[in-house]
């Protein structure tokens, strides 16, 4: 017998079918052990030998066990109990023992009839990995890589072993999980057994049916895709549920539950509950799919986009932009929370949008799309939610958090909120500080960051000044986290709450009282009509690009024009801006067609509290500024929150660049007007900054690439189209 000096030594593999090969042929390749074989069928052992999958045949004696530093049994798991039998009385206490079974039970069982109790050497295993091909032939040394392995240790299992079985599911490329064996069976029942069970059933019912050839015959992609696990070993899935019956059956009383229920909503004709579960399905599946293939592949890498911007004469039309995103996360939010269908037109649904809408699809809400910009969602009420399959995913969106950081601290179920990239590391310390002043149970990382994780708490209600610098978002938190105490919220705020938001929430039925001192109260949130007005960012842009481009005329539709839109109206007539309102103010949200046309202009100026107010669209306003004859100046930037510092830094590099003139006084901004000649900017991936960038660049006199506009792009994934309408040349590439 072999003594290998190798990192795993003498490894035995007891079943040389599709698993075990593959584990034996990849520590073989890598030359991490010498690989021993035994398998009751004498013709696997000779192909694992003269296809390289093992080293050597071998027998289950005493000259082989007691030699042996790794023993795997690869058999189906009803042989378990033999095989262990027959290795007893030759097992060292030093030899790691496990297995690959996909139940962990009955394994357990088996070794504790067989020794009294389990060794602490024995140490079940079960890789989430394989195929519906058989026998040492189909072996794949690449079969693990990037799987999962779970590990089901024991609470006396050796601690040394326990770290070389880690180390060995890793050496074949694995990821390793540990999971108690319990929680094993029942989650693979459901994951794995069950779907087996459902696929061998549906093929034999179809096959015995009357029309069985027909079926067969014209069955499409999605019958081949669903039943392929049908081809499995029919001998290894019966060893399984009969192993496994307990955790099956708990799991297929839980499916044929649900199953009637959709029977069910097919004789009523409720589409409605039908839309919800394949809507809850299919996020379900998303999900296992983004997870599948961050495994697989890892984060994908995102790839730089850049637009062109050439010298543009003029741009004119009538254009109806894509409703305000910020009013569209409150939206959809509010339409969740309510009782009955609302209807949302003129809802963007793109960027950050996106994951407050995916978000609430995890938690039960039905929100069908219809057209473009055009939602219907089934309100599920207040308490009406129900808890995600995975922790909410805010990815990269602040917005996101605010606005649904409150909802979720209502809840009855406990959940976890996880975000992405530059998110991860940003504090949320006023937000938090908010949540507890409701008594909210919620807990943080690190220095107030991300991940949160809430468990269900009697909220109570608000008291005293809002924490922090005042902003919309942690007021509309602030109206969100009342809904769910039993009385009157009452809160404090140096910010006027701006009046399209109070417009919206007063269209569900939210009574907002007060202009700093707040009450904010409700009977019930009923579903809404709306028809929300064009998003700020974009209708200022569209306005500037207007106002700083000679021979340009432009018409948009469905502005509001009271609350922050007044206030930049008011900055731009200071400018020397022609405007007109036509018509009369329409809707819930009062929105005009707004005309303006091209004007020369003049220095303006920025005073601390306009700045705060304004502070989402400075980037804008200065690239205004670079064109308009004398000197502006901004004041109050330096007080505003380190990012919009960030943003007008990166602007004034660009700027500079370029020809412009921006620069710091005594912390004030001072821009003077000084048309650039053009080249490249460098947005450093913020959508604002690009935004602020496309405008500069439309007026330059030779033209300019903006670089970095993926993050734009995701967040108006139309802009290409925007511009085209308006008249203004640009084009996208990568």
């Amino acid at each position: 017998m072999q003594d290998s000096k190798k990192e795993f030594g003498n490894v035995l593999i007891v079943g040389l079918g599709m698993i075990g090969g593959s584990f034996a042929k990849s520590l073989k390749q890598q030359g991490l052990a010498t690989l021993y074989g035994a398998d009751r069928r004498a013709g696997e052992l000779t192909l694992g030998v003269s296809t390289g999958v093992i080293d050597h045949p071998a027998q289950l004696d005493e000259a082989t066990i007691s030699n042996m530093d790794i023993i795997i049994l690869a058999t189906p798991v009803r042989a378990m109990e033999s095989v262990l039998s027959e290795i007893k009385p030759f097992i060292k206490s030093t030899t790691l023992v496990t297995d690959v079974g996909s139940t962990k039970g009955s394994v357990v069982a088996a070794a504790v009839k067989v020794f009294g109790e389990a060794p602490a050497n024995f140490i079940p295993g079960h890789p989430i990995a394989g195929a519906e091909k058989s026998g040492v032939l189909a072996a794949n040394p690449n079969l693990f890589e990037k799987h999962m392995a779970i590990i089901t240790p024991l609470p006396y299992s050796d601690p040394k072993l326990l770290d070389r079985l880690h180390r060995l599911w890793r050496a074949v490329g694995a990821e390793v999980v540990s999971m108690d064996v319990d929680h094993h069976d029942h989650v693979l029942a459901a994951s794995s057994h069950l779907p087996h069970l459902l696929a061998y059933t549906l093929v034999d019912a179809l096959a015995n049916a009357e029309r069985s050839q027909d079926i067969f015959r014209f069955a499409a992609g999605g019958f081949r895709d669903f039943t392929r696990i049908a081809s499995s070993d029919p001998v290894m899935w019966r060893d399984v549920f009969l192993a496994n019956k307990d955790a099956t059956l708990t799991t297929l009383d839980l499916f044929t539950d649900r199953l009637a229920e959709m029977r069910q909503a097919i004789v009523d004709g409720d589409g409605a509950s039908m839309y919800g579960v394949f809507t809850r399905a299919k996020s379900a599946r998303d999900h296992f799919l983004r997870l599948l293939e961050q495994r697989t592949l890892g984060k994908p890498q995102e790839k730089q986009v850049s637009i062109s911007v050439s010298p543009a004469s003029a741009i004119h039309g009538e254009v109806k932009l894509i409703g305000d995103k910020s009013l569209s996360h409150r939206a959809l939010i509010m339409a969740a929370l309510a009782e009955g269908v609302s209807e949302l037109g003129n809802i963007d649904l793109a960027g950050d949008v996106k994951v407050t809408m995916q978000a609430l699809r995890d938690m039960g809400v039905v929100i069908e799309e219809f057209g473009y910009g055009s939602v219907r969602v089934y309100g599920v009420g207040r308490k009406g939610l129900r808890a995600p399959i995975a922790p909410i995913n805010v990815h990269n969106s602040a917005t996101s958090l605010y606005l649904l950081a409150p909802v979720l601290a209502g809840q009855a179920f406990p959940v976890e909120v996880v975000g992405e990239d530059s998110l991860l590391n940003t504090p949320f310390t006023h937000l938090l500080a908010l949540l507890k002043n409701a008594q909210a149970n919620v807990v943080s990382a690190a220095a107030d960051c991300l991940p949160f994780k809430f468990t269900p708490a009697q909220l109570l209600p608000l008291s005293g000044v809002l924490p922090g610098p005042a902003s919309s978002r942690l007021m509309s938190s602030a109206i969100l986290l009342s809904l769910f105490v039993e009385q009157d919220g009452q809160f404090e705020s140096t910010l006027h709450l701006d009046q399209q938001v109070r417009a919206l929430f007063a269209s569900f039925g939210v009574r907002i009282e007060g202009d700093q001192a707040f009450t904010v109260s409700t009977d019930a949130i009923t579903g809404a009509s709306l028809e929300l007005p064009a998003d700020m960012q974009q209708a200022l842009w569209s306005v500037l690009l207007a106002i700083i481009l000679p021979g340009s005329t432009l018409q948009l539709e469905s502005v509001a024009r009271h609350g922050r839109m007044n206030v930049l109206l008011e900055v731009l007539q200071q400018a020397g801006a022609k405007f007109v309102w036509l018509g009369e103010p329409l809707g819930v949200f009062k929105t005009q067609t707004l005309r303006v046309s091209f004007a020369p202009l003049k220095a303006f100026a920025l005073t601390p509290e306009q700045s705060y107010e304004l502070r989402e669209f400075v980037s804008l306003l200065a690239v205004l500024a670079v064109y308009a004859e004398g000197e502006s100046q901004f004041e109050g930037i330096p007080q505003l929150p380190y990012f919009y510092e960030d943003r007008i830094t990166t602007l004034m590099d660009g700027v500079n660049h370029i020809g412009g003139a921006i620069e710091w006084q005594a912390g004030t901004l001072i821009i003077k007007g000084c048309p650039p000649q053009g080249g490249d900017l460098d947005s450093a991936g913020n959508e604002l900054v690009a935004m602020a960038f496309l405008l500069l660049a439309a007026r330059c006199r030779n033209g300019a690439t903006v670089r970095d506009c993926q993050k734009l792009l995701a967040q108006i994934p139309n802009l290409e189209e925007i511009a085209t309408v308006l008249g203004l040349k640009c084009s996208v590439h990568s």
